[in-house]
Parts: structure tokens; C-alpha cells; sequence
């Protein structure tokens, strides 16, 4: 009786094996890349969670495990055939990383009132994103010189902002009533004395007969603060003043 080979049942050996291969010296290697990109990815979120940013460790060590698990079988390895080489489809892999990193950056840059914040922290999204790509494919030392850069642009340099000269922009809105509404000069002269700088002034008249005044301003960054908070003060103790705001103009 003749038995088709197609019927005969594989040996255990050939069972074994598909498992075995996935703790080959390989998978081992690959795993560590997974495990080193984490870390990279956390050295840096962990500044951010510092600083009391939305994104922060499990963010940019996700970001850096993604980018690592995408480019890690463009190595060598069982795994190779799942994206190509580097020839034929890596530069593919890169750019589809970096491209979806751009949204995954724009959702953490938000805007409140007229200051930015995220600025930052999109850009760190960028570079761990770049840190894992390398430590993927097995440039680990190279990966971690990058996230040590990273760190020192994050800490040293908000560090050295303290000794550079800074301009602190606001932005002054202020509703006088009919009666009491100032002229260009004084208002001008009203705002220098608290330690601005005015760069603009624009005036809107409403049919109740008061007068709005917008102002662009700026004063040094070391006394900006206090600027803005005694301008509040006497805008808040003046009561020709109907309603005011004096807003921080600033991008992170």
C-alpha cells in the first residue's frame, strides 16, 4: 500500500524545532536591543515626568520600544524577512517611524490662552524616537550616547536660561468706561512705569461707549513676573477699569 509523503506526520525534531529558534543566541540579542531601547526611552521621560509634563516615562519608553520592535528584524536573525534589508526596505521603516512620531508629537503641544507648552517634549519624542531606530539595529552604544546628549540639552540647558538675557512678551487687554477711557500717551506712560516695554497699542470702542485697549508688551525676564502681577494690581484697585486681563505670551 503506497502512503503519499504528504500523510506522513512530522518527526519531533521538526516540531522542536520553530521553538527552539526563537531562543536562539538571535532572539537573545534582540530581546536585550528591546530591553536597552526601554531604558533609553525612560532616562529621558523620566526628566519629563520630573518637570510634571503629560508625557512621561511609559511615553517615551513606548515610543523608543516601538521604534526599536520595527527596525530590530532589519537585522539579521529568523526575523529578517519580515521588512527586508537595509538595502529595500529599511529606509522605508525610518521614515514610517519618524512620520507617525510627528502626530504622536503634535498631541502633546498644547496651546493655553497665548502660550505653547510641549514644544519640548514633542522635539524629546523625536530624538527617543531616533534612539530607538539606532538601538534597534544594534547601534546600542551609539543609542545611549544619544540619550545622554538629550538629557544635557533638557538639564543643562534650562540651567544655563538663567544666565541668559530673556524677554518676557504679555499681552494686556483692559476695558476702561465711557467717562475715563485714557488717552495714547498716558496709557503708554501708565504701562512703562510698571517696567514694560510697549510694543503695540490697538484700541476697539463698543456701543456701550467704553473703550478696549490691547497692548503687546515685554518686559526683562527676571522682572516680567512682578511686572505682570503689580499691572494686575492696580488695573484690579482702578475703578475706571471694567474688566482686564495681562497674560503671559510664552512657548515651551
Amino acid at each position: 500500500m503506497h502512503i503519499s509523503r504528504s500523510f506522513i506526520p512530522p518527526s519531533r525534531d521538526a516540531a522542536v524545532g520553530p521553538v527552539s529558534s526563537y531562543l536562539s543566541p538571535d532572539f537573545i540579542e534582540m530581546a536585550i536591543r528591546l530591553l536597552m531601547a526601554v531604558a533609553a526611552g525612560s532616562l529621558v521621560g523620566l526628566e519629563r515626568y520630573h518637570r510634571g509634563h503629560p508625557a512621561g516615562m511609559r511615553t517615551f519608553a513606548l515610543v523608543s520600544l516601538t521604534a526599536a520592535l520595527l527596525t530590530v528584524p532589519l537585522g539579521s536573525g529568523p526575523y529578517a524577512h519580515l521588512m527586508g534589508t537595509f538595502e529595500n526596505g529599511g529606509s522605508r521603516v525610518v521614515q514610517g517611524i519618524l512620520a507617525g512620531i510627528g502626530f504622536i508629537g503634535a498631541g502633546v503641544i498644547v496651546r493655553e490662552g497665548l502660550s505653547v507648552r510641549g514644544l519640548t517634549s514633542a522635539a524629546c519624542m523625536w530624538a527617543v524616537s531616533a534612539i530607538g531606530i539606532l538601538i534597534g539595529t544594534g547601534e546600542i552604544l551609539l543609542g545611549f550616547a544619544g540619550a545622554v546628549f538629550v538629557l544635557t540639552i533638557l538639564i543643562f540647558f534650562r540651567w544655563l536660561d538663567g544666565f541668559i538675557p530673556r524677554r518676557s512678551y504679555a499681552s494686556v487687554h483692559a476695558k476702561f468706561s465711557r467717562e475715563s477711557a485714557p488717552d495714547e500717551k498716558a496709557l503708554r506712560e501708565r504701562l512703562e512705569s510698571f517696567g514694560f516695554v510697549v510694543l503695540s497699542l490697538a484700541f476697539k470702542g463698543v456701543k456701550s461707549g467704553a473703550l478696549v485697549i490691547h497692548a503687546s508688551v515685554w518686559a526683562p525676564g527676571t522682572a516680567a513676573a512682578d511686572a505682570r502681577a503689580n499691572l494686575a494690581l492696580d488695573f484690579r484697585a482702578d475703578p475706571k477699569v471694567v474688566d482686564f486681563s495681562v497674560e503671559p505670551v510664552a512657548a515651551e
